[in-house]
C-alpha cells in the first residue's frame, strides 16, 4: 500500500541531498532549474514545466556532459506499467528543448548513443 510517484520522488531528493547539492536549484550554463517549483529560468525570465519535462531536466542537470540512452531515459521517466510510444523520449526531448531555446544550454543528441545537456558553442 503505497504510491510509486511518492517513493520515486522521495528518492530523487534523497539522492539530491546526498551528492551534496542545493535542493531549491539546479544550474548548468546559464540556465537554473528549480526543481520544487517546476520551473526553469534562463536569461532571468522563469517558464514552468510539465511533470516530465521536469523530470527529464533534472535527469540531465544532475549529470550535465554525460550521455544518457533512450533506455535510460525510458527507465527514468516512465513506469513499467506504462504503455510507451515507440517516439516518446523523442517527444519530451523535443519539448525540453523548446524550454532552453534563447539559453547557452542545449540538449545535444549524440548520434547512436543518446543524449546530453552542454553548453553551446
Amino acid at each position: 500500500p503505497f504510491d510509486f510517484a511518492e517513493i520515486e520522488a522521495r528518492c530523487r531528493a534523497v539522492l539530491r541531498r546526498h551528492r551534496g547539492q542545493d535542493q531549491l536549484a539546479l544550474s548548468f550554463g546559464g540556465v537554473t532549474l528549480f526543481p520544487l517549483m517546476a520551473e526553469l529560468e534562463k536569461n532571468g525570465i522563469r517558464v514552468s514545466l510539465r511533470n516530465r519535462e521536469l523530470r527529464l531536466l533534472e535527469i540531465f542537470f544532475n549529470s550535465p556532459d554525460i550521455i544518457f540512452s533512450k533506455d535510460q531515459l525510458t527507465d527514468r521517466l516512465f513506469s513499467i506499467s506504462e504503455e510507451i510510444s515507440e517516439n516518446a523520449i523523442e517527444v519530451y526531448v523535443g519539448r525540453a528543448r523548446k524550454k532552453l531555446i534563447g539559453s547557452n544550454t542545449e540538449i545535444e543528441t549524440v548520434r547512436g548513443m543518446g543524449y546530453r545537456l552542454k553548453i553551446n558553442g
